[in-house]
């Protein structure tokens, strides 16, 4: 289990990554839809680095758990 929950780190990381080569793909776009995406997927960027290291906390402090059950 802890090694999907890594996994899912990783594509949080992913899911950042895309986001960001739209945001330069949006970037300097004059049409009002074309801007909109833009913040939408800058949103997501973010949320994607947010996310990773979130995840990332809480299965660190679960594998302590598990540790210190087993130790």
């Amino acid at each position: 289990m802890i090694r999907l929950l890594k996994v899912f780190e990783f594509v949080w990381i992913g899911v950042s990554v895309l986001s960001v080569l739209k945001v330069i793909d949006l970037w300097g776009t004059q049409d009002e839809t074309e801007r909109t995406l833009f913040w939408i997927f800058a949103g997501f960027s973010v949320l994607g680095v947010f996310m990773f290291f979130f995840r990332r906390r809480m299965r660190r402090k679960m594998e302590a758990r598990k540790q210190d059950q087993s130790a």
